[in-house]
């Protein structure tokens, strides 16, 4: 009796011992990683307030000259020239998720999630929608009525007239824009105008962080050596196309209102989004 016992106690010892390998073993292949993969570190809990804004007004940029390039940038920022620009509105903020939803809803477009996982932190209503690729943003617009703002438009509804370093000034500062760092207090990206120093002249915010946008053009580092006509690269040769403006993941340098980035057109990621921009006055 006691034997048998002991042999009935050790068979349950062994079966609640191979249960949970069991468990494992019956998963389907991968479930695992892509469980682990969807689970990513809590943001940071900012400091800053959010706000209540429309965040799909917008700024009118009145015609005139800029300064456009820099002649102690990178390469593909120089040389630095006066640009005349007609007048066009562009969006005070980056498209957040709540307008893009309801372009999806509406229009049946791809929503903005990933394979990988882990996107909860960047799909709050208020935060800049992510994970879009070109397409995307250009039907986004298009369906506002609007366009993506070209290189140049950007490029001056961020510094002005006079060329600023920053769209606040020439002085970096610190905790400024949400960029790469936790200095500022937020670990990805934040709710859009709630960085009220990452603002321009103009009152367009968060072109030096947050995310980086996409702009109409296709990328050439030549293309401001090419402004006294000469020829420019064929079209098909064109494979890439410009990104604008810092993101949470980048340095200050990159945050600089003339550095100018190249992706190809299909890359989505959580660190680029748009805004989207119109010839003349909005109104």
């Amino acid at each position: 009796m006691d034997r048998y016992l002991k042999y009935t106690l050790l068979g349950l010892v062994v079966v609640f011992v191979a249960l949970p390998v069991l468990g494992i073993w019956m998963r389907e292949p991968g479930q695992v990683e892509q469980e682990q993969a969807n689970v990513m570190p809590a943001p940071l809990q900012s400091p800053i307030t959010t706000i209540d804004i429309q965040d799909a007004s917008m700024v009118l940029i009145p015609a005139g000259e800029f300064l456009q390039g820099s002649n102690s940038g990178a390469y593909n920022e120089k040389p630095e020239a006066i640009v005349f620009l007609d007048t066009f509105s562009i969006d005070k903020y980056e498209v957040t998720n709540r307008r893009y939803a309801e372009f999806v809803e509406q229009t049946g477009h791809r929503a903005p999630s990933s394979r990988y996982g882990g996107m909860d932190a960047f799909q709050r209503a208020d935060l800049p929608v992510v994970y879009v690729s070109w397409s995307d943003a250009v039907a986004f617009c298009e369906w506002e009525g609007k366009s993506l703002p070209t290189e140049a438009e950007w490029e001056k509804a961020a510094r002005g007239v006079v060329g600023m370093v920053w769209p606040w000034g020439d002085d970096a500062g610190s905790g400024l824009a949400n960029i790469k760092g936790d200095q500022d207090g937020v670990k990805y990206t934040a709710h859009i105008g709630v960085f009220e120093n990452d603002q321009s002249v103009y009152g367009v915010s968060d072109m030096a962080g947050n995310v980086r946008e996409w702009v109409d053009d296709w990328y050439d580092q030549h293309a401001y050596r090419l402004r006294d006509g000469e020829k420019d690269i064929e079209p098909e040769e064109r494979t890439t196309r410009v990104l604008r403006g810092g993101s949470w993941t980048d340095s200050l340098v990159n945050a600089r209102t003339t550095a100018r980035f190249k992706m190809l057109p299909r890359y989505r990621d959580t660190a680029i989004g748009f805004r989207c921009a119109k010839s003349g006055d909005s109104g």
